[in-house]
């Protein structure tokens, strides 16, 4: 019989489908099937089905103006502030599958179990660990809370996590052979994930570091070290020299020591709440034992883990766009390989005080079991009733004037779009007014947020300018200051709101309202067009 797959093969496959079933289950727990998508995540979402979109209608128009006229009805294409690489690969997804909530997630799933299922490979081939010890490493990083977060979301902290990974695995490559394909392979997959998101430029600290660690000053001097430079100048930096003002918009601090400071100490308590004193302990555990002279781990794989570490920590102690959990995933497969590696040096040490073939794993489980209070606290995302009202919009949706005005706070007001999005049978067929725009402004950020008018009376007038015949509303006390005067506006106006539906819950209710005043007006697209104007892309 002719054995087709080695048994290492079986092995990765079904370390991968594990990995699945359990980023599955997180995935269940935080409840990311049934709820809304949020704040960036609806954003990401919307730009994906831009392409999907495009790529179906025929490509009549160019992608700009198609762009543009789907940007003035769901005004959520983030395209310009993050890169197009994750998008493309979205569309694609969307196209063999499909554009709903579940399938973009299951693409969250492949991607976190691709990732872990590298962590495996890595650990028994580069760090040559046991195949328990690998295993450990992989599942830590499933069900680690910034994981968790990231694995029920569309958001691009995994894939960035995934590209770093993988960039690591082709650069020990590149160590260990000195061919210049491996070099260039690493450059293309570094311009890969800055065209997904900015903090992919971590890979350019990597080589830096590898060659300090190493002490191969002589790589240096051959062409093949600098070509990843090249690579990346060639395929990334152009978008970012038409995009950089757009990705500098949504820095949140300024560059400078003071945000080092900053950074270094809340960083150092989000790892600490994440992961736990245990693990921590191991990790330095792992770097002492693996970093010391006649270490039994191949050196080009410890010292490429140490780099990636010291390659992700350094550039977000530095580049000042936010202090966030998420942020520091990229840095998760290096940090569990090193705890991975300390755990198997206190299991052979336990061998000798218990029987040998219990030590390596009462002490992994005991090290999960450590981090099981942080993994189980991990985010349930709440569900705000959009879903349900989305529904009813489409029901009543007018088709000479398919608008509706969105008067909610932030994360409400974006995942009302995206569900609006999701549910257009012929997208893009319906004005989803943003109330932040049409009676607020500010910035990315919205952090000089202002209302535009005054009163409550200004705001009805803009209402009937732009002939508006559905508002979706959710209460939003001590928030933006338009929603309460659209509150105000439908309180003093009782016989011509007349309530669709309600839903959401009874502390945060999302209400649907039809204004007849507007009814037998069509819709002003010109005024519409100028409203959502793509110059600031979110």
């Amino acid at each position: 019989m002719i054995k087709l797959f080695s048994n290492a093969t079986y092995n990765t496959v079904a370390i991968f489908f594990c990995c699945a079933l359990l980023t599955i289950v997180t995935q269940i727990h935080s409840g990311c099937f049934v709820a809304e998508f949020g704040d960036d995540e609806a954003s990401h979402y919307i730009s994906g089905l831009v392409i999907h979109d495009y790529l179906r209608s025929g490509l009549h128009v160019g992608p700009i103006s198609y762009l543009k006229w789907f940007h003035s009805h769901y005004p959520l294409v983030g395209i310009g502030h993050w890169g197009p690489a994750f998008y493309g690969v979205e569309a694609l997804w969307m196209t063999i599958f499909s554009p709903s909530r579940v399938s973009v997630l299951l693409l969250s799933t492949v991607l976190t179990a691709a990732t872990a299922t590298l962590i495996y490979y890595y650990g028994t081939t580069q760090l040559k660990l046991g195949r328990l010890a690998s295993f450990f490493a992989a599942i830590a990083f499933v069900i680690c809370r910034i994981t968790q977060e990231g694995s029920s979301a569309v958001m691009l902290d995994i894939p960035i996590t995934l590209c770093a990974f993988l960039a690591l695995i082709v650069y020990v490559r590149y160590l260990d052979t000195e061919r210049w394909i491996y070099s260039v392979l690493f450059g293309v997959i570094a311009a890969m994930a800055m065209l997904i998101k900015g903090n992919g430029a971590l890979l350019a600290l990597l080589p830096p570091f590898v060659i300090v660690l190493s002490r191969r000053w002589a790589l240096m001097g051959r062409f093949s070290f600098w070509a990843p430079a090249l690579v990346v100048a060639l395929l990334a930096a152009p978008w970012y020299i038409l995009t950089y003002g757009q990705i500098a918009a949504g820095f949140r601090y300024s560059w400078g020591a003071e945000y080092s400071r900053v950074a270094i100490v809340e960083n150092s308590k989000i790892l600490l709440s994440a992961l736990g004193p245990v693990v921590v302990l191991l990790t330095g555990i792992g770097l002492v034992s693996g970093g010391r002279r006649g270490s039994i781990f191949p050196p080009s794989g410890f010292n490429g883990v140490v780099a990636l570490l010291a390659a992700v920590w350094v550039f977000q102690s530095t580049a000042p766009a936010a202090i966030q959990d998420r942020y520091l995933a990229p840095l998760l497969p290096p940090l569990f390989l090193l705890a991975a590696l300390g755990g198997q040096v206190v299991a052979g040490t336990l061998e000798r005080r218990v029987v040998a073939r219990v030590a390596g794993p009462l002490v992994f489980a005991l090290i999960l079991m450590t981090m099981l209070p942080s993994a189980l606290n991990a985010e349930v995302k709440p569900q705000l009733g959009f879903r349900e009202l989305a529904k009813t919009v489409w029901a009543n949706r007018i088709s000479e004037n398919p608008v509706v005005l969105i008067a909610a706070r932030g994360r409400a007001e974006v995942a009302a779009i995206a569900e609006l999005a999701m549910m257009d049978p012929a997208r893009p067929s319906l004005f989803a007014v943003r109330g932040s725009r049409l009676l607020g402004g500010g910035g990315y950020n919205r952090q000089d947020y202002l209302p535009k008018f005054a009163d409550a009376d200004q705001v009805a007038a803009e209402i009937d300018r732009y002939h508006i015949p559905l508002v979706l509303y959710q209460v939003d006390p001590g928030g933006w200051m338009h929603v309460a005067q659209v509150e105000a506006v439908r309180s003093h106006a009782t016989d011509s709101w007349k309530l669709l539906g309600t839903a959401g819950t009874a502390e945060s209710p999302v209400d649907l309202y039809k204004l007849p005043q507007a009814i037998g007006q069509e819709a002003d697209v010109k005024l519409l067009l100028e409203l959502a104007s793509p110059k600031a892309l979110q």
